[in-house]
Protein backbone atom coordinates (compact mmCIF):
# COMPACT_ATOMS: atom_id res chain seq x y z
CA UNK A 1 0.00 0.00 0.00
CA UNK A 2 1.20 3.40 -1.03
CA UNK A 3 0.95 6.20 1.17
CA UNK A 4 0.16 9.03 -0.56
CA UNK A 5 -0.13 11.60 1.55
CA UNK A 6 2.24 14.77 1.30
CA UNK A 7 5.28 15.71 3.50
CA UNK A 8 4.34 19.51 3.94
CA UNK A 9 3.16 21.26 6.43
CA UNK A 10 1.04 23.87 6.08
CA UNK A 11 -1.09 24.61 8.75
CA UNK A 12 -0.07 25.01 12.38
CA UNK A 13 -0.46 27.00 15.76
CA UNK A 14 2.18 29.06 14.87
CA UNK A 15 0.92 30.04 11.78
CA UNK A 16 -2.34 30.38 13.15
CA UNK A 17 -1.06 32.96 15.54
CA UNK A 18 0.30 34.97 12.40
CA UNK A 19 -2.11 35.59 10.64
CA UNK A 20 -4.51 36.13 13.76
CA UNK A 21 -2.21 38.40 15.52
CA UNK A 22 -2.42 40.53 12.07
CA UNK A 23 -6.02 40.79 11.73
CA UNK A 24 -6.37 41.59 15.46
CA UNK A 25 -3.57 44.27 15.09
CA UNK A 26 -5.77 45.55 11.77
CA UNK A 27 -8.83 45.73 13.87
CA UNK A 28 -7.75 48.09 16.10
CA UNK A 29 -7.23 50.97 13.68
CA UNK A 30 -8.92 54.50 14.52
CA UNK A 31 -9.53 55.36 11.27
CA UNK A 32 -10.07 53.85 7.07
CA UNK A 33 -7.32 56.37 6.29
CA UNK A 34 -3.83 54.71 7.57
CA UNK A 35 -2.31 51.34 5.94
CA UNK A 36 -2.68 47.98 8.03
CA UNK A 37 0.96 48.20 7.74
CA UNK A 38 1.66 51.98 9.61
CA UNK A 39 -0.93 50.72 12.12
CA UNK A 40 1.62 50.69 15.81
CA UNK A 41 -0.59 46.91 16.25
CA UNK A 42 0.45 45.23 13.29
CA UNK A 43 4.00 47.42 13.17
CA UNK A 44 4.48 45.26 16.67
CA UNK A 45 3.67 41.69 15.00
CA UNK A 46 5.86 42.04 12.17
CA UNK A 47 8.97 42.77 14.79
CA UNK A 48 7.55 40.00 16.78
CA UNK A 49 7.41 38.03 13.83
CA UNK A 50 10.84 39.00 12.64
CA UNK A 51 12.58 38.25 15.72
CA UNK A 52 11.18 34.99 15.96
CA UNK A 53 12.34 33.86 12.45
CA UNK A 54 15.92 35.31 13.38
CA UNK A 55 15.86 33.14 16.61
CA UNK A 56 14.21 29.64 14.49
CA UNK A 57 17.14 30.04 12.07
CA UNK A 58 19.59 30.74 14.55
CA UNK A 59 18.51 27.46 16.18
CA UNK A 60 17.91 25.31 12.76
CA UNK A 61 22.26 26.04 11.86
CA UNK A 62 23.95 23.02 10.57
CA UNK A 63 26.29 23.20 14.31
CA UNK A 64 23.74 23.38 17.03
CA UNK A 65 24.98 25.12 19.96
CA UNK A 66 24.30 24.59 23.58
CA UNK A 67 24.71 28.07 24.48
CA UNK A 68 23.69 29.97 21.76
CA UNK A 69 23.32 33.85 22.74
CA UNK A 70 21.92 34.86 19.26
CA UNK A 71 19.11 32.98 19.42
CA UNK A 72 18.21 33.91 22.99
CA UNK A 73 18.77 37.16 22.54
CA UNK A 74 16.14 37.23 19.85
CA UNK A 75 13.70 35.47 22.18
CA UNK A 76 13.78 37.90 24.50
CA UNK A 77 13.52 40.45 22.05
CA UNK A 78 10.56 38.33 20.85
CA UNK A 79 8.96 38.37 24.08
CA UNK A 80 9.17 42.00 24.65
CA UNK A 81 7.50 42.80 21.50
CA UNK A 82 4.94 40.21 22.26
CA UNK A 83 4.09 42.08 25.79
CA UNK A 84 4.19 45.64 23.67
CA UNK A 85 1.57 44.00 21.34
CA UNK A 86 -0.54 42.18 23.59
CA UNK A 87 -0.59 46.12 25.21
CA UNK A 88 -1.73 47.42 22.41
CA UNK A 89 -4.55 44.93 21.53
CA UNK A 90 -5.57 44.84 25.15
CA UNK A 91 -4.83 41.79 25.94
CA UNK A 92 -2.92 40.82 29.48
CA UNK A 93 0.62 41.04 29.45
CA UNK A 94 2.71 37.60 29.46
CA UNK A 95 3.41 37.17 32.82
CA UNK A 96 -0.25 37.69 34.19
CA UNK A 97 -0.75 33.66 34.48
CA UNK A 98 -3.80 33.60 31.73
CA UNK A 99 -1.04 32.06 29.03
CA UNK A 100 0.27 29.50 31.44
CA UNK A 101 -3.02 27.65 31.98
CA UNK A 102 -4.26 24.75 30.32
CA UNK A 103 -7.14 25.93 27.58
CA UNK A 104 -9.18 23.54 24.71
CA UNK A 105 -8.59 24.23 21.25
CA UNK A 106 -11.52 22.84 20.19
CA UNK A 107 -14.13 25.42 18.23
CA UNK A 108 -16.70 26.94 20.49
CA UNK A 109 -15.26 25.49 23.53
CA UNK A 110 -14.74 28.94 25.23
CA UNK A 111 -14.24 32.33 23.54
CA UNK A 112 -12.37 33.87 26.59
CA UNK A 113 -9.44 33.72 28.19
CA UNK A 114 -10.22 32.50 31.58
Amino acid sequence: EVDCRGQEIRDSRYNDMKASMYLLGNAFRINQQKAPDNLPTVKAAKKFFKEMDAMEKSVRSKSPKTKDIPAVKHYAAALDILDEYLDLVELPPIDSGHYEKEFSTLVGESSRIT
